[in-house]
């Protein structure tokens, strides 16, 4: 194999797949990325055995062939190169790396035992232009589970149905839900998505409308082509949470708040949450909401801090307890200047949501007051 690329082509192609190969294996073959060398095209692939990583680029390709070389390695070298062009050649043991002042040699591993990528054929699909996916990964990524002992969770649930692309993830301790409605008449469909799949698209997605991303399941897998980039992943098996039996239908109180404003207070407030060993147990930040606004406040070993901020209320007084780190994970990703927050009771999940249009809102389990 030899082949002449530009230096940050491989280096953008590297990126793609560095995080789906395997850091803790026993085949030490999946250490490595498999490069292939054909009709001016390289293609680099990795796998972890649960989710496999494919990009290709085009090159000038002077003698086609295949190798396997450690991914870690080749990644070091090729970030700390200076030359523009590069020229990589291989044989049965040696892969070697040429700039204009330097070579570098890696021992290679056979490409014929590199596992075969699962053969796929889509059964439902999806297309989507990349910006408003990467908009719904965000705004729900945060509250994927990652309690191993819950599989299911650690992925979020990926529906179609009557048009509507769907996205919902839950911890147990907060729920995210993301809706989008498609232009394109489409099969209904579900499958749960690994988060940690959902995390490394969302690295590889741009913010253009223009662009698409094409999204196929069938029985046991997900496929996402983004691009030159195909990432295949399994699908979480079993039954996803019935979301909407836990969206509360009625409320007691409204408040109608600035976004930025309540994000900044919880901030600041929240610094006097004390840490324990366990990150979600920390010293709850206390909301009163009043006719005269929304006041926070927080007391620790630390110390405590109180702070006021204006909110319009609609409905009954309430004080309610809230997990900072939930409240705050949740405000960050919302864009809209204003929201409302709906509470039904002081141990009753709140629900946030903007002010308009109804596309996406989060639930957030209240945490039980200590009398003072």
């Amino acid at each position: 194999m030899k082949i002449n690329c530009e230096t940050n082509q491989l280096i953008n192609g590297l990126n793609v797949v560095f995080k789906t190969a395997s850091s803790k294996t026993t085949m030490p073959i999946l250490d490595g990325v498999l490069i292939e060398a054909y009709n001016n095209v390289i293609k680099l692939t990795t796998s972890d055995l649960e989710m496999s990583c494919t990009h290709t680029m085009k090159c000038n390709v002077q003698e086609e062939g295949s190798t396997v070389v450690d991914i870690r390695m080749l990644n070091e070298i090729m970030r700390k190169l200076e030359a523009e062009q590069i020229t990589l050649e291989s044989n049965d043991s040696l892969f070697i790396i040429k700039s204009v002042n330097g070579i570098f040699k890696l021992a290679v591993m056979n490409p014929l035992e590199y596992p075969k990528l699962p053969i796929f054929t889509i059964s439902s699909s999806i297309e989507i232009k990349q910006k408003f996916f990467k908009d719904m990964i965000r705004k729900i990524l945060f509250a994927v589970s990652t309690d191993e002992n819950r599989p299911i969770y650690t992925g979020a649930l990926l529906k179609v149905e009557d048009n509507i692309l769907t996205l919902v993830a839950l911890d147990g301790f907060r729920l995210a839900l993301k809706k989008y409605l498609n232009d394109k008449e489409i099969n209904n469909f579900k499958a749960i998505i690994p988060g940690r799949v959902l995390s490394e698209i969302l690295k590889i997605l741009i913010d253009n409308e223009e662009e698409v991303i094409k999204i196929g399941t069938n029985k046991n897998q997900a496929l996402f082509e983004v691009g030159n980039s195909i990432i295949i992943s399994r699908i979480i098996d079993g039954e996803f949470l019935n979301y909407n039996s836990i969206i509360p239908s009625n409320r007691e109180s409204r408040i109608r708040v600035k976004t930025k404003k309540l994000l900044d207070t919880f901030e600041r407030v929240a610094l006097f949450a004390k840490e324990s060993s366990d990150k979600d147990k920390k010293s709850p930040v206390k909301m009163n909401i009043s006719l005269d606004g929304l006041t926070l406040s927080c007391i620790s070993q630390t110390g405590d801090a109180k702070e006021s901020i204006a909110a319009v209320l609609e409905g009954k007084d309430l004080e309610i307890g809230f997990n900072p780190r939930y409240f705050i994970e949740t405000l960050k990703v919302i864009e809209d200047p204003e929201i409302y927050i709906d509470f039904t009771s002081s141990i009753a999940p709140a629900v946030i949501y903007p002010i308009q249009g109804n596309d996406y809102l989060y639930i957030v389990l209240p945490v039980k007051l200590r009398q003072e």
